[in-house]
């Protein structure tokens, strides 16, 4: 393959063109708007970008000015400058996503901490050194976006080099300067310098965030741990989609929970059943439901929620009880998702009283026995709730107990408001509204966020468990399709729902009549699976002889092992989530850990580490099944 430097400087007309010509017919057959796009470049059809070449420069005219994008003759040393060691170059960025090789507190999470512990004592001891460092193998380049390619030139400079990227996303904001870059760039090479299936082409627009969560998601570990980042150049939709590639990012490091976790959740779930009705058939009522979390954009809202309590279903999320009993507001229902032990405790400070509980089934037994009426449901996304037979699981229901307010809604409701679900940072005012729980708290902003759309407001700030929390919204508001969503909320815009100031409900409504046809949806006599030990000590098996079996000498194929067992975790939790939900997020963070330590290595020749560290995680899953079974 001729270098593209060699052929550019010697202007060689015929190389462009046949790369251009080639990638006609690549995209032929995968993508036929590029391939349109291609020939109408060739024809000299475009109305906004063209390329000019003759000897006196290189350069890509914007047609609507007749401007150069690039200074005269510079384009050649500029691709050169940014292709140049991008992991060690100022013109790329290099993210950790907050990750650190530390030891975690063995508090909460008293196997799984343990064996991170083990793991990262071994590192200090024999991989670290007093100026420790990442080290990548030569050419090789961890998940990688690119925000604008400008012709490209420096994509195919890496590819001339032999650089191979993990996974790779691209976006360029006009289909006519991307047809132009296939001038410069072999994308058939390109797709085979990336990992299978881990190139994402984004042109024009990101029109479902679903397919940024997919890309992060699909390689959940070594997407999250190593980010390189390229803005070409700098427009207002290049900072919109790398504002929605960094909230993407950032979501993925969230929610992965872990197996401590997830075990409470079972002892507290063999509890509740035998005591507490369960969701198991929901009907719709005739009646507004307005959810109310306990964001600071609830005190602006009180005097609605005072106006309208006889006119809608109330229900209150978490700590937002204390604020609505402070101001006399009727709670129809409570609802709460937590698995903390001192949960009841904060009900009775909050004066929940007569107040129906409608609770994950993974609460603590001590929640539903103060409650005069208790009720559970089975929160999707916990491995217990896919252990029982006949009961409804509600998806949807994390990080925050908003998120499960809204999709209970969902089930007894076509006309859903928002009040106090905030997803967000409002700049001045604090994380929660006045009087709640938290007492008084800072307004000023974290360190670790990034500004988003707001419901009313220009001033909203997000991280990434309030990304993962929207995201939730949205993805439930696609699935349940209630015919309504009112967000008097002032925080985050959700897409799906209606920013709206003021709602004008009609009419009063017979609220006991309508409480007593939700608590009718709830019953008793919920049946468990069977063999589920059994299962679940089957799965560990497997992953014991993955793990056992897996041949990685370099740290290449570090990176393939670990997607490759997440691939298998991904796979049991949406197949056998009783037991793939149960393990998945600890055996997330030992990889990530292990990849971690790994990569301070100098050397990439890693047979004898791996090997080493990868048997903490066999000695970890051993761990499991012995607790598991005192369950």
């Amino acid at each position: 393959m001729q270098d593209i430097l060699v052929s550019l400087k010697n202007r060689d007309e015929k190389f462009i063109f046949k790369r251009m010509l080639d990638n006609l017919e690549f995209f032929r057959v995968y993508n036929k708007k590029i391939a349109n796009a291609i020939n109408d470049t060739i024809q000299g059809k475009n109305k906004k970008y063209q390329l000019f070449f003759d000897s006196s420069d290189i350069n890509i005219i914007d047609l609507r000015n007749n401007v150069f994008l690039y200074p005269k003759n510079s384009i050649l040393d500029i691709a050169q400058n940014i292709a140049s060691n991008p992991l060690n170059n100022p013109s790329w960025k290099v993210y950790l996503n907050n990750a650190k090789l530390v030891k975690v507190d063995v508090k909460n999470l008293t196997i799984t901490a343990k064996y991170i512990n083990r793991m990262v004592d071994y590192a200090y001891s024999n991989i670290l050194d007093s100026n420790p460092m990442l080290h990548l193998p030569q050419f090789f380049l961890p998940q990688s976006n690119i925000f604008g390619l400008c012709g490209g030139i420096f994509l195919q400079i890496l590819i001339d080099n032999g650089y191979k990227f993990h996974s790779l996303l691209i976006f360029e904001e006009d289909v006519e300067l991307f047809s132009i870059a296939c001038y410069f760039i072999d994308f058939k090479a390109l797709f085979e310098c990336v990992s299978d299936r881990s190139c994402y082409i984004f042109i024009e627009d990101i029109k479902m965030r679903s397919f940024l969560s997919h890309y992060f998601y699909s390689k959940r570990v070594t997407n999250n741990l190593l980010r390189l980042e390229l803005s070409a150049f700098i427009s207002p939709k290049i900072s919109k989609i790398r504002n929605m590639v960094f909230e993407s990012y950032k979501s993925n490091a969230r929610g992965w929970g872990s197996f401590e976790d997830e075990i409470i959740g079972v002892r507290n779930m063999f509890k509740n059943i035998k005591s507490s009705k369960i969701l198991k058939s929901p009907k719709k009522i005739d009646a507004t439901i307005c959810v109310v979390g306990s964001g600071p954009s609830l005190d602006e809202n009180i005097s609605f929620l005072s106006k309208n309590q006889d006119k809608m279903i109330i229900f209150s999320c978490g700590t937002a009880l204390k604020i609505l009993r402070k101001h006399k507001i009727k709670v129809d229902f409570q609802i709460e998702i937590e698995r903390i032990d001192y949960l009841a405790d904060v009900l009775c400070d909050a004066k929940l009283q007569d107040t129906p509980i409608i609770c994950a089934s993974v609460v603590n037994n001590e929640v539903l026995n103060i409650a005069n009426e208790g009720y559970i449901f089975n929160r999707g996304g916990s491995a217990s709730s896919y252990m029982t037979l006949d009961a409804s699981i509600i998806e949807f229901c994390a990080p925050f107990v908003g998120n499960a307010g809204f999709s209970l809604a969902c089930q007894f409701s076509d006309q859903i408001i928002l009040c106090g679900i905030d997803c967000g940072f409002i700049k001045g005012k604090s994380k929660h509204s006045s009087d709640s729980f938290y007492g008084e708290e800072s307004v000023e902003l974290p360190h670790d966020v990034f500004k988003v759309r707001g419901n009313f407001d220009n001033d909203v700030y997000s991280d990434s468990i309030f990304s993962l929390s929207k995201e939730s919204f949205e993805l439930a508001i696609i699935k349940y399709k209630p015919h309504a969503v009112y967000n008097i909320s002032n925080g985050a815009y959700i897409k799906g729902a209606l920013p709206i100031k003021n709602i004008d409900l009609k009419k009063d409504i017979n609220k006991d009549m309508i409480s007593q046809q939700i608590k009718q949806c709830f019953s008793y006599n919920v049946r468990l699976k069977e063999d589920l030990s059994v299962k679940l000590e089957n799965y560990i098996d497997v992953l014991k002889h993955r793990i056992l079996n897996s041949n990685v000498s370099t740290k290449q194929e570090l990176f393939c092992f670990i997607d490759d067992i997440c691939q298998l975790l991904s796979k049991n939790s949406a197949s056998n989530p009783e037991y793939g939900i149960l393990l998945e997020g600890s055996i997330l963070h030992l990889l990530q850990n292990l990849l971690f330590c790994l990569l301070y290595a100098k050397t990439n020749n890693i047979t004898s580490l791996f090997s080493i560290l990868s048997n903490e995680i066999i000695g970890c899953l051993n761990s499991f099944i012995s607790e598991y079974k005192s369950v």
